[in-house]
C-alpha cells in the first residue's frame, strides 16, 4: 500500500498571510496537491495533518483522516505517521501542502524508488553560484554540483522506519540520513514549495481567449502581427486588418473586463489604422506569461513567417519570442478560411495577476 501524509499544519509566518488558504482559482491552494494525490492511481491512501482545532474547516473539502499538526514540520510528519497500521513493504509519503504543483511523475518515481532502495526524494540541482557568508562577508563558495534543492514528495518503505526513532530533521530525508541512503529523484521545474507572498502570485495566472477574422480585400497589403506581407492583398477592415493584433486585443480586453471593440473603433473612424495603437491601452495593467496563437488560413504559409512573426509580437508585448507559441491549418478547406478567402486567428493568452 502507498500512504500519502500530507502536511498542511504550517504557520505560513513568511508568507504574511496563511498560504495554503490563498485562493487559487476559486480553491485553497492546499487542495491543488490533494487533488494531485487523490487522482493517482498509485496511492492508496492519504493522511491529512491539520492545525490543531481547524479539522471540521478541512473536512468541509476532503473526507481523510486527519491529525493535528506538531510545533515542528517533522512532529506533524510524525502525528499523521501515528495514525497508520504499516506492513513492511507500505510505502510512506511525505508531502508539503506548500508544493501545490507536484506532478504524478515525481510522484510515481519517488514511489518506485523507494520500493526499489528504501527512500526517495525529490530534489532539483543547484545553478546559481553558492556562497556561505558570515557577518555581512562572503566566505568561501559551495561545490554547485553537489548541491541538491529539496522539495517533496519525499518516500520511504516502511520497515526502514522502524528500527529506529525518526530524528527532529527539516524534512523526511534530513531524518532518514543518519540510518539509510535516500535516492535522488529529479524534481519537477514548477514543483516549488511556496514561502513567501511573492511566490504566491506565480500561482494566479488566468487564461484568455481572443478571437478575430477578416476576408481577403482586392487592394493595399497584408498585415499580420505586426508585419508587412507585400505579396498578399490587405484584409478587408476599417483598420489594418491585423486579425492577429485583433485577437491578441480581444483577449487582453476580457482579461480587464472591457470591450476592445469600444477602444479600437474610435481610434479607426478617427483615421488610426495600424492595429498596434489599439493593444496599446491594453497593455499598462497586464502581465503576459505566454501567447498561444492558432491561425486557420491557406495563404500565407505561416510556416516561413513564424519566426518573423514571433519575433514582432515579442518585440510589442514585452516579451522573448520563446513566449510565443504560433501553429496554423488550413481546415482541409471546410471553410473560407482554409479556402484561402481571408484569414481566422484565435489567441489564447495566460496572464499574471
Amino acid at each position: 500500500m502507498n500512504i500519502a501524509i500530507l502536511l498542511a499544519a504550517g504557520a505560513s509566518s513568511r508568507a504574511g498571510q496563511n498560504k495554503l488558504w490563498a485562493d487559487v482559482h476559486g480553491r485553497p491552494l492546499w487542495t491543488l496537491s490533494y487533488e494531485t494525490f487523490k487522482s493517482h492511481p498509485e496511492v492508496d491512501r492519504i493522511v491529512l495533518v491539520v492545525p490543531a482545532g481547524e479539522e471540521p474547516k478541512f473536512a468541509a473539502y476532503v473526507d481523510v483522516p486527519m491529525a493535528s499538526g506538531g510545533e515542528t514540520r517533522m512532529q506533524s510528519f510524525k502525528n499523521g505517521l501515528a495514525l497508520l497500521t504499516l506492513n513492511d513493504e507500505d510505502i510512506v509519503i511525505d508531502h508539503n501542502a506548500a508544493n501545490p504543483n507536484v506532478t504524478a511523475r515525481e510522484i510515481s518515481e519517488v514511489i518506485a524508488a523507494a520500493k526499489e532502495v528504501g527512500a526517495a526524494a525529490v530534489s532539483m540541482p543547484a545553478v546559481d553560484t553558492l556562497f556561505v557568508a558570515e557577518e555581512g562577508t562572503y566566505l568561501n563558495p559551495l561545490p554547485r554540483e553537489k548541491i541538491r534543492l529539496m522539495q517533496t514528495p519525499q518516500a520511504v518503505r516502511a520497515n526502514l522506519l522502524k528500527p529506529f526513532e525518526l530524528a527532529d530533521g527539516t524534512d523526511l530525508t534530513s531524518a532518514l540520513l543518519a540510518k539509510v541512503p535516500v535516492k535522488v529523484v529529479e524534481a519537477d521545474p514548477a514543483n516549488r514549495k511556496i514561502t513567501f507572498a511573492e511566490d504566491l502570485k506565480s500561482l494566479c495566472a488566468r487564461t484568455y481567449l481572443g478571437e478575430d477574422s477578416h476576408a481577403f480585400s482586392q487592394a493595399g497589403q497584408l498585415v499580420l502581427g505586426g508585419l508587412t506581407v507585400p505579396e498578399l492583398p490587405a484584409l478587408e477592415a476599417n483598420s489594418d486588418g491585423d486579425v492577429i493584433l485583433h485577437a491578441i486585443g480581444r483577449a487582453l480586453a476580457l482579461a480587464q473586463n472591457k470591450n476592445f471593440s469600444e477602444i479600437a473603433d474610435p481610434l479607426a473612424l478617427s483615421g488610426e489604422r495600424d492595429s498596434r495603437a489599439y493593444l496599446n491601452p491594453l497593455l499598462h495593467n497586464v502581465k503576459i506569461e505566454q501567447v498561444a496563437l492558432t491561425l486557420e488560413c491557406a495563404r500565407p504559409r505561416i510556416d516561413a513567417l513564424a519566426p518573423a512573426l514571433k519575433n514582432s509580437l515579442a518585440s510589442l508585448l514585452a516579451l522573448h519570442p520563446d513566449q510565443i507559441r504560433l501553429s496554423a491549418h488550413t481546415g482541409e478547406g471546410l471553410t473560407t478560411f482554409g479556402r484561402g478567402e481571408g484569414i481566422r486567428c484565435l489567441a489564447l493568452l495566460t496572464i499574471k495577476n
